[in-house]
């Protein structure tokens, strides 16, 4: 009887590992959920290409993307926010 419950166990535990291992994320969907995480979540701003102390500001957009600011396209450097060299 002990050595059906143990195969018994050892089966469900060779069962449990295999349903694990099958539901784990691969290593190309972990790369692409990184590279989703690197994209922009806005709203949110960055200031980049300052020259002669004058920055342009870029705005996140839904999309994930950054887009010139429309209202604000430029701030002074030294008051301006998230300084980046791209964004």
């Amino acid at each position: 009887m002990t050595r059906f419950i143990t195969k018994f166990v050892l089966v469900g535990a060779v069962a449990a590992l295999a349903i694990a291992m099958s539901v784990a994320p691969s290593d190309a969907a972990k790369r692409r959920a990184a590279a989703k995480s690197a994209a922009c979540l806005g709203p949110a701003f960055c200031s980049t290409n300052c020259q002669g102390g004058i920055c342009a500001v870029n705005l996140c957009g839904t999309d994930g993307k950054w887009y010139p600011a429309i209202l604000t396209p430029i701030c002074l450097e030294g008051l301006c926010v998230n300084r980046q060299k791209k964004c």
